[in-house]
């Protein structure tokens, strides 16, 4: 019985003829997947808000609740999502 390694696997979905070449092809198509996944999560942190997260973070301690348990999860969430977008952003330029 054949057992496909994953250098074959790798080879075979970049349709490249050898492991280095195949994940230079693959890292930024990678990273280009998770940019545009996080921007369309920020997408709806911004719909749902009506503000950019910078507007958001002066804003969110001036709401009339303050700042609650459910915002701070937001503010959290948001930020998180906000640093790895950059972070893949200026990963994907050593990439390209």
């Amino acid at each position: 019985m054949y057992s496909i390694t994953l250098t074959d696997k790798l080879l075979q979905l970049t349709k490249q003829s050898d492991p280095e070449t195949a994940l230079q092809a693959l890292i930024p198509e990678f990273l280009k997947l998770k940019i545009f996944f996080l921007k369309s999560q920020i997408a709806q942190y911004e719909l749902r808000w009506g503000m950019c997260y910078e507007e958001f973070e002066k804003k969110s301690v001036e709401m009339p609740n303050g700042f609650t348990l459910a915002i701070e999860q937001e503010y959290y969430e948001w930020g998180e999502k906000e640093a790895l977008l950059k972070f893949y952003q200026n990963d994907l330029k050593q990439w390209v």
